[in-house]
């Protein structure tokens, strides 16, 4: 019984303190929803292999940076990552060569082609 009183009286204090936060700064935009930071699932295809790679993206205003990690193409960083209009595009040095995603948004989904240099193919990212 304790335990529960004194969850409820910390709910009601964050409530209170939340509330007249948000009364005193009136004028800042309520910020928008950030679509695409987090963890994906990616499926890169081509006309006979898949390649699956994890993508932890982080969306700075335009700019999104992060890391990707694969079985296959090993792991690193996300460099010259961007995102505007539901569109992100994204580079990265794997094991085997430089590789560019480009896709977009949609339905929940990040779909798009990507570019090896010597090979392409479609990629397609579920939001873990």
């Amino acid at each position: 019984m304790r335990l529960r009183t004194s969850v409820i009286l910390v709910a009601l204090t964050l409530f209170a303190v939340a509330s007249t936060a948000s009364a005193t700064m009136p004028w800042q935009p309520k910020p928008k929803a950030d679509a695409i930071s987090g963890v994906w699932d990616a499926i890169l295809t081509t006309d006979d292999n898949t390649v699956q790679l994890t993508l932890t993206l982080k969306l700075e205003g335009n700019k999104v940076t992060g890391s990707f990690e694969s079985s296959h193409l090993g792991s690193g960083a996300i460099n010259n990552g961007s995102w505007a209009k539901d569109k992100l595009t994204i580079a990265m040095e794997t094991s085997h060569a430089s590789l560019t995603l480009a896709g977009e948004l949609q339905n929940g989904k990040l779909t798009g082609e990507w570019d090896a240099g010597h090979m392409q193919g479609k990629w397609e990212a579920k939001k873990k």
